[in-house]
């Protein structure tokens, strides 16, 4: 039997726009073409624009394991991919139920860093050749009395018999989406400078949907919680507030500082819940661990020492540790100097005791061992205090 009857590779068939196409906007395609950005930016943008317009969405939830099946590329380095690519401001990023929701950002003007591009260059590969050939040629025909060698091509994005439809019928008016914003912000003051800075931003339906989550994430923070911090309309647009990332759980360096509360003091006081995370208390840990800054381990020091050293009062707890007073309570109660016994030192009694004698002894560096006389050790103190004074 001959090979060639034994093996039979199946006919590969060209694939066709009919088996399922994905639509993109001209811009998008001639944004990416100038924007600078690596093998991995593309990869993880030609999953994403399958994965949003090719099912006629403009946003979806893709996992880091999604994007690994799809493009061969680790995790992490998807994940640093797509952390640069939001950067650059060419995806929106929001928080999603499964994963975080991506999507391209159409305003191709906002893009930065090696994303940023000349729009001038974009809407057209415009061909000023006045005898440009465009002649149609559906399917293979095998005519070679009319081959054609040479075609020059043109943008057809506004051919005359091109379907069209008016962009107003496609999204809302720009009013409209602002009155839609301005009835969920929750701070209805300076209504038209809010108006301005709505108009210079003039968000697209996508640009729209991610300022509206943005919104919708920043009103679920404890600092809105307060009225008096929310910020006026104009200048959260201004400031691209929607891409503020809000902090929805302890960092490791905020969770070290609770552990280490708990580990020392939780018994005594109470353990705190790493896992209900406080937006106030996350922002108390990072000014206590800023206020320690020039000693970076005086954290890890601190709460052992005022297990060890400090009578705590009644109402002490963690966030009053952290806190400035209660941190400078803490350090004012270790610097009263106690007796071994426990008593507490005062200035002019030191030498009522043997304890205190000698713990005056130690403090001013005086040597002494436990066979020497108590009187002896203080007479040497009161010299040591006498020189000091005359000095």
């Amino acid at each position: 039997m001959a090979l060639a009857d034994v093996i039979h590779m199946p006919e590969q068939r060209a694939v066709q726009v009919e088996d399922g196409f994905t639509r993109i906007a001209h811009g998008i395609l001639e944004a990416l073409a100038l924007a600078d950005l690596g093998k991995r930016h593309y990869k993880v943008l030609m999953v994403l624009l399958r994965q949003t317009y090719g099912y006629n969405k403009k946003a979806d939830e893709i996992s880091l394991t999604q994007f690994r099946d799809k493009t061969g590329v680790l995790p992490p380095n998807v994940s640093t991919a797509i952390d640069e690519l939001v950067e650059m401001r060419v995806i929106v990023r929001t928080p999603g139920k499964h994963a975080f929701c991506l999507a391209v950002n159409k305003s191709y003007g906002q893009w930065t860093g090696k994303a940023k591009v000349d729009v001038s260059k974009l809407w057209g590969y415009r061909n000023d050749n006045s005898t440009v050939i465009e002649t149609i040629i559906e399917g293979y025909q095998n005519d070679n009395a009319a081959v054609i060698e040479t075609i020059n091509t043109i943008d057809n994005s506004k051919r005359k018999d091109q379907k069209t439809t008016p962009k107003e019928t496609l999204s809302r008016s720009l009013r409209e989406r602002f009155e839609i914003f301005w009835a969920a912000y929750p701070r209805k003051k300076s209504k038209a400078k809010a108006e301005k800075a709505f108009a210079k931003l003039n968000p697209d339906e996508q640009l729209m949907t991610a300022l509206m989550a943005g919104l919708t994430q920043a009103m679920t923070s404890e600092q809105w919680a307060n009225p008096q911090f929310i910020p006026y309309a104009a200048s959260w647009l201004n400031a691209g507030g929607w891409m503020d990332e809000i902090q929805s759980a302890y960092s490791d360096a905020e969770l070290a500082v609770i552990r280490a509360f708990n580990e020392a003091l939780g018994e005594r006081v109470g353990t705190v819940d790493e896992a209900a995370f406080v937006e106030a208390r996350a922002g108390a840990i990072r000014a206590f661990l800023g206020k320690l800054a020039a000693d970076p381990e005086a954290w890890k020091r601190y709460f052992p020492a005022v297990r060890d050293k400090v009578e705590l009062p009644p109402h002490a707890g963690f966030d009053y540790l952290i806190s400035p007073k209660g941190y400078g309570d803490v350090r004012g109660r270790m610097a009263i100097k106690r007796n071994p016994d426990g008593t507490r030192v005062h200035a002019g009694d030191w030498d009522k005791s043997a304890s205190g004698i000698k713990a005056k002894a130690k403090e001013m560096g005086i040597a002494f061992d436990d066979e020497e006389p108590v009187p002896a050790i203080a007479v040497r103190v009161r010299a040591a205090i006498a020189k000091q004074e005359e000095q």
